[in-house]
């Protein structure tokens, strides 16, 4: 069976567009469960471990297939972002959520003013004087 060599995580993650801000936990991750080496998925990194369990799939997202808490909690010092994954089988795993990164439509939106940012603004053609009704584009009112 011909397999595809094993490539170091950096390459992996800049081939599999990991968002930046999720790279430094992940590479800590990596370090503490002894990743030896990748290979890049169409949806997540196949990361193989020294020690033979099952690989871990880093994500977009997160990272997952830990088979306990505590190796979750040990890997990563996040114990706020590590949750259980139940598959359809039934199967429980680990998983530690990566940091919340923004799309770049988000980040587009945050640069905007709050109004902007709220949607389109209608103009605004006056106020009546008798009746208080905002008056339309071609003038009239509630009094008309």
């Amino acid at each position: 069976m011909n397999e595809a060599p094993l490539i170091p995580l950096e390459t992996a993650m800049e081939q599999f567009k990991l968002s930046e801000e999720a790279r430094p936990l992940v590479r800590q991750i990596a370090l503490r469960a002894g990743v030896v080496g990748c290979e890049v998925k169409s949806s997540y990194i196949k990361a193989f471990r020294e020690d033979g369990l099952h690989p871990l799939h880093v994500g977009k997202r997160s990272t997952e297939w830990f088979g306990s808490k505590v190796e979750a909690v040990a890997a990563s010092d996040l114990p706020d972002r590590v949750r259980d994954k139940t598959h359809g089988n039934g199967m429980v795993n680990w998983a530690v959520d990566h940091p919340i990164t923004r799309t770049g439509a988000a980040r587009a939106a945050a640069k905007k003013p709050a109004a902007q940012a709220a949607g389109p603004q209608e103009k605004s053609y006056g106020v009546c004087e008798v009746c208080w009704q905002a008056r339309t584009p071609s003038g009239s009112c509630g009094c008309d």
